[in-house]
Formats: C-alpha cells, structure tokens, sequence
C-alpha cells in the first residue's frame, strides 16, 4: 500500500486526520441522546440474559455439591448433572419459601407499624404546633417543654415522611414490574446449568481458535483464580451478614426494642456493601427507632458499634482469611467507582473487584520482574 505511506507522508495528512476526528466527536455528542436509548434498549434486551447467568452462577456451586457428593458414582454423568440441577432448584425454591413464610408476615407488620408511627408524629407535630415534647416520652419531653419547630421546619420534615412513604410504595410497584424479568432469568439460568459442559466446550474451543496455547492456559489459570475469589468473596460476606443480622435481633429483643425483624434485616443486607454499608444500616435503624424512643435509638447505635467492632477485628478476618487483603485506598475507588456505574450492584462488587484487580495486578508485575530478568539476569531487582 505504497498510496497509503505516501499519503501519511504529506503535510496536510495529519491535520485532516484531526479535522476529521474533531468533526466525528462533534457528532457523537451532539447525538449522544440517540446513543443513550440505543444503549437503553440494549440493555433492557440482554437484562434477563445476564441475570440468568448471574443466577446460574450463584446456583452452580450447589448443582455441584449435590453432583459431588450424591451422584458421583454415577455412570451416566450427564443424568447426574441434570438431577443434581433439579436438586439445586429445589433447594432453592425451598428456602425462599421458608423464608417467606417465616419473615414475610412480621416483615409486613412491622412496615405498617412504621407507618402508623410516622403518621402518629406528623399529625402529633402539626396538631401542637411543632410541640417536640408531644411526640418524646415523658422523661426526656421535660427537657424539650417548650421547644417547638418553627412552620419551615415542620414542613419539610412533613414532606420528608410524606416523600418517604411514597418511595415505599414506588419501591413495592417496581419489584412487582421486576417479577416477570426474574421469573425469565430464573428459567434461563436452569437452561444455562442444564447445558454447561457443552457453553464450557463452546467457549474453551471459541478462546483456542483465537489465542496461542501459552496465552490460553493463563488466561484459564486467570478465569479460574478470579471465579474463586468471587465464590469465597459470596460465601463468606452472606454468612457474615446472617450473622450480623442474627446478632442484631438477639440484642433488639433483649432490649424490647420494636421493628426487629425489620431492622434486623436492614443491617443484615447493608452490611453486605463494604466499608459504608454497616454506616447506612446503623443510621437506618437510628432513625427507625427514633420515632419510637430516643434511647432506644441510643442503645441501637451503642451495641452497633460493638458488633461492628468485633465483626471487623474477629469475625471477617476468620471468614475471608488472608484472601481479600487489598489495600483499603484501592476498595474506596472500587466503591465510588461501582457506585457510580452500577449502583448497589456495583458497591457490593467492590472488595472482590478491588481484589481481582490486584491479584492482575501482582501478575503483571512478576511477569515483568521475569523478563527483566531474562534480559539482565545479573540484576536481582530493579532497584
């Protein structure tokens, strides 16, 4: 392509190359609209794919429990994978049932109790005046006699509660709009375990076509070391948080606290999102209690400390081991960044994103420090 080599050689080649890159950017962003809903479509097409494979990835370890220790013996394999399959949707339909059954009655009890109370202290607020003494038990509504919110300030937190309420209610409808794309993504991840010898020969043929054999078996060893910090990174944060939820309801009842189960659950799953969940579950719950009594929510924040404290120090390094040590900079970034991309989903991934980051990153480097030594072998470090 001897034009081509010419052409680069010519004094107007590189400016026009720019022109041309300036007017293709100009375009882009003053289209980025269309982008947007084509990127939008395209991802309310592929959502119920990936959920699928997410539940199937999720439901895997126990297909292979059940494969493992049940049907190992088997002659024919590929039965005993798709019993072991059947199993595993068993076992958890199993459990949402039973966790249906035994915390989504009180779970809904509570939440109206919540909203009776809110209601309570906006009509108590506004019928007296901002009076805060009407709405805090009779030890402490000493203190506060006298002490009124001014018409502002009653206001806003009137259209606080009322807004509040209304997420609740805004939250219920879409997990009910999201019914029928799980239900989908449900069925898809049964397919998905169901022919997963064949999807792994397909993908394992797909990468030796395209990469060398050296590439292929670092790639496999890679794939295979971030799937297990995943798995462990799953494991270990879902046991931490049940028990960490445990722990709260056992101190909330001992103390007569109201909203229990409610609460419970909320530290339980906020937990779950490193570093600034257990911060969110705390004020969560303060706030909850609050409308009931003030020194509950004191109690509530004290004993959260504790168990904070201990779940830091004793119980996640027991769980996770020495298998997450990043350094906490790196899953502050993961966390943001996460954040702002993903949403929860995003901040939940943090940690064992932040992990797998280094775990590449080490690798990259020991390849590096390899090579330099290959090339000056007389050097012990690059120092």
């Amino acid at each position: 392509m001897k034009w081509w080599d010419n052409w680069k050689k010519q004094s107007w080649f590189s400016m026009t190359v720019a022109i041309c890159i300036g007017i293709l950017f100009y375009m882009l962003l003053s289209h980025i609209s269309i982008f947007g809903n084509f990127f939008a479509g395209l991802w309310a097409l592929v959502k119920p794919l990936l959920y699928g494979l997410i539940i199937a990835y999720l439901m895997d370890p126990i297909a292979r429990f059940y494969n493992v220790k049940l049907f190992g013996k088997m002659k024919k394999q590929g039965l005993a994978r798709k019993i072991s399959v059947v199993m595993a949707v068993i076992t958890v339909l199993v459990v949402f049932a039973l966790l249906i059954v035994a915390v989504f009655p009180p779970l809904v009890k509570s939440i109206a109790g919540l909203i009776t109370s809110i209601a309570d202290v906006i009509s108590s607020l506004n019928a007296n005046s901002g009076d805060l003494s009407t709405i805090l038990p009779p030890g402490i509504a000493k203190m506060f006699s006298g002490l009124t919110l001014g018409p502002n300030v009653l206001s806003k937190i009137t259209d606080f509660f009322t807004g509040l309420l209304g997420g609740v209610a805004e939250s219920g409808a879409s997990i009910g709009t999201g019914v029928v794309d799980v239900l989908i993504a449900f069925i898809l991840a049964i397919y998905y375990l169901m022919d997963k010898a064949r999807l792994q020969e397909m993908a394992r043929r797909f990468f030796m076509v395209i990469l060398k054999e050296k590439r292929f078996m670092a790639a496999r060893e890679i794939i295979t070391r971030i799937n297990t910090i995943l798995l462990n990174y799953i494991k270990g944060n879902l046991i931490e948080g049940i028990i960490v939820g445990v722990v709260n309801g056992i101190l909330m009842l001992i103390f007569g606290m109201p909203y229990v189960l409610l609460i419970s659950i909320v530290v339980g799953v906020t937990n779950l999102a490193p570093t600034f969940g257990p911060i969110v579950g705390a004020a969560i719950g303060a706030v909850l209690l609050l409308l009931d009594n003030p020194v509950n929510a004191l109690i509530f924040l004290i004993f959260t400390v504790v168990i904070q404290t201990i779940d830091g120090y004793i119980l996640k390094p027991r769980i996770f081991g020495d298998s997450f040590g990043v350094s906490p900079l790196l899953i502050l970034i993961s966390i943001i960044i996460g954040g702002r991309l993903m949403g929860v989903v995003g901040i939940l991934l943090a940690i064992p994103f932040a992990a797998i980051l280094t775990f590449l990153g080490d690798g990259v480097w020991t390849q590096y420090k390899t090579h330099k030594k290959t090339i000056d072998p007389d050097r012990d470090t690059l120092m």
